[in-house]
């Protein structure tokens, strides 16, 4: 387990596969996932699970810190976000990150996020990791 989380480090990524045959609705193409998973073996991203989802982070520059950017996440439950928030955070905080960052590729998440998520541009959202 990561940060006392319950995500689990994916060795070897095909678990996206698996993921993006089981999408109702995909939120990547294909070539996305391949290129994913070609990141993940490349260790510049890092896949991880647990029993709500599957998230591919990279960390990355940002300014003059760190930043845990969501490459893509993917819920198994309803609530999923809401739960894993937290170890999110807390994986990032061990990683040196000082903000979590993703790409909104579905509408709604303006309204779903808490104050402490702030619009970037026109389809990201950032919040800082200490930031409750």
């Amino acid at each position: 387990m990561i940060s006392g989380t319950r995500f689990l480090i994916e060795e070897t990524p095909e678990i996206l596969d698996a993921v993006y045959r089981g999408l109702r609705h995909p939120i990547a193409q294909a070539s996305e996932i391949q290129d994913l998973k070609a990141q993940c073996d490349a260790r510049t991203a890092m896949c991880i699970s647990c029993d709500d989802g599957v998230v591919v982070v990279t960390l990355r520059p940002f300014g003059d810190a760190l930043e845990l950017f969501v490459l893509l996440a993917v819920a198994f439950r309803h609530g999923a976000f809401q739960r894993q928030e937290a170890a999110l955070r807390a994986i990032a905080r061990d990683l040196g990150a000082q903000t979590i960052a993703f790409e909104a590729r579905r509408l709604g998440w303006g309204r779903r996020l808490g104050p402490q998520w702030r619009r970037r541009g026109s389809q990201e959202f950032v919040r800082y990791v200490n930031e409750w």
